[in-house]
């Protein structure tokens, strides 16, 4: 099978080592910084920048996953590749209900984008990190000159490739750590991440990157699952997690599903308020999301009458704003300022 094609040159001028920030040289069998000599692998044509593997997969697992995957992206479409990634084995175990409501959510994403994009801006460059299945990259691929993927897992750019292929749209995928970003300073007019930040255990860090690539009077924009939610935890259907102490969490999921809970660190919209700001993001503006009627295909009654009521409630002027704070997830919306800086790529 021949290798796909790597990231084109533009993007690749903006590559940087994620350990010094020095810039790297392409050769025949990856990047290499021209500073520290660390090496970067290109692998199946994505270029892995990753400082560490991914916490849900070991390293190895994650490109024979990812392999797997390239073999059906050649004879799958992009919906057909996300069930089949869905039927694979994952770490840790996914029930099939929740496998089922996780497919049915990254096919129907584009709903939610539509709810949100105009937050997203325009300009020359955004980046999405932690892109998962690719949508965000793909939407934003028709309002920004470059759309930039970047995630941890490498499997799931496999998977996000297919999608960007599909469309017809170039493929600027890149293996990543959130917390260490392999972009130059200043590269990006957005940064975004959705369904990100509760997967990280360090936000702020994560936060300090956002910032770093992006670039001055440019935005960051963040959905995040909300710890105050009202409706159940969405990743084990659980309700009430979120407002028991952080000890507890665990312990408490593991008890009423069986399932692991240990690398999930939901926020609440006053965590991400301060995390943005301390990152140097400000005129943070929040924005109740809307919940689509694909958000609830799968819901109880309750849950649908709830949502209607939320419907209502997130449209008032007083009472929208403090929907905010028990929403189902965090939407918002920062600018980068930074003094002195051109905001150029270097």
């Amino acid at each position: 099978m021949p290798e796909p094609s790597v990231v084109p040159g533009e993007l690749g001028e903006w590559l940087r080592c994620p350990r010094c920030r020095a810039k790297v040289l392409r050769d025949a069998n990856g990047y290499a910084c021209l500073r520290c000599g660390e090496r970067y692998p290109v692998v199946l044509g994505i270029p892995d920048f990753r400082i560490h593997e991914d916490p849900l997969i070991p390293l190895q697992d994650d490109y024979r996953k990812g392999e797997r995957l390239q073999v059906e992206a050649e004879r799958r479409s992009f919906a057909e590749l996300v069930e089949y990634y869905w039927s694979l084995p994952t770490y840790p175990p996914t029930p099939p209900g929740l496998s089922r409501r996780f497919v049915h959510h990254v096919l129907t994403d584009d709903q939610r984008i539509a709810g949100y994009q105009q937050h997203l801006g325009t300009g020359d460059a955004f980046l999405d990190v932690g892109c998962g299945a690719g949508t965000l990259v793909r939407i934003a691929g028709r309002r920004f000159g470059m759309a930039v993927g970047c995630d941890v897992g490498f499997r799931w750019l496999i998977v996000a490739r297919r999608g960007l292929e599909e469309a017809g749209l170039p493929v600027n995928l890149v293996c990543a750590c959130a917390e260490a970003l392999p972009f130059a300073e200043g590269a990006f007019d957005t940064v975004a991440s959705v369904a990100l930040l509760e997967h990280v255990p360090d936000a702020r860090a994560v936060g300090r990157e956002f910032y770093r690539v992006g670039r001055p009077n440019g935005r960051v924009f963040v959905w995040t699952t909300n710890r105050f939610s009202l409706a159940p935890e969405p990743h084990v259907r659980v309700w009430g997690v979120g407002f028991l102490p952080r000890p507890w969490m665990a312990a408490f999921v593991k008890w009423r599903t069986g399932l692991d809970y240990g690398k999930k660190r939901l926020l609440s919209r006053f965590e991400l308020g301060r995390t943005l700001r301390a990152a140097g993001f400000r005129r943070l503006h929040w924005v109740p999301p809307a919940v689509t009627g694909a958000d609830l295909a799968h819901r109880s009654p309750i849950e649908r009458i709830a949502a209607r009521a939320y419907g209502v409630v997130r449209r008032l002027p007083v009472l929208g704003s403090l929907a905010t704070i028990v929403a189902p997830a965090l939407q918002v919306t920062g600018t980068h300022f930074a003094p002195g800086r051109t905001g150029e790529a270097r």
